[in-house]
């Protein structure tokens, strides 16, 4: 993978502007939310519970998608590209945070966008990812 800073500091960015990959097996994460990963459908509210804060919902959703991830053979290094959607825009900076905190000196491509409302009323983000393993 090839990171293009495109003059941005990577160390005060959240996100990449773009990452070029050559090769390798792509997988296609599903939007991840801070309910458990797996879990009954239709929804039981008794197992839906999730925390209340935007930082913490951001850290539940990025931990499924890891989990979905490493099932699938990956690392949270292989992921180049993040869709977050938001219903508190305005609390983007805690997002950030914990995305950082989860990524490390890792700085996927990112699109962040606000909503209206997710599948739960409770639920303030909602996480899809892209992951690309690079060839032996």
């Amino acid at each position: 993978m090839e990171f293009i800073t495109a003059g941005a500091n990577p160390d005060e960015m959240p996100f990449m502007p773009a990452i070029v990959t050559k090769g390798g097996t792509a997988i296609w994460l599903s939007g991840a939310t801070a309910f458990p990963l797996v879990h009954k459908h239709p929804h039981d509210p008794a197992e839906l519970a999730v925390p209340s804060g935007v930082a913490a919902q951001t850290r539940a959703c990025l931990n499924n998608l890891k989990t979905a991830l490493e099932a699938a053979g990956g690392k949270v290094t292989d992921i180049v590209e993040v869709t977050i959607y938001n219903t508190e825009m305005d609390a983007q900076d805690e997002v950030n945070e914990a995305y950082m905190e989860f990524f490390g000196d890792h700085r996927p491509t990112r699109t962040h966008l606000g909503v209206n409302r997710l599948v739960g009323a409770e639920l303030k983000i909602e996480i899809s990812a892209h992951a690309v393993l690079e060839s032996a």
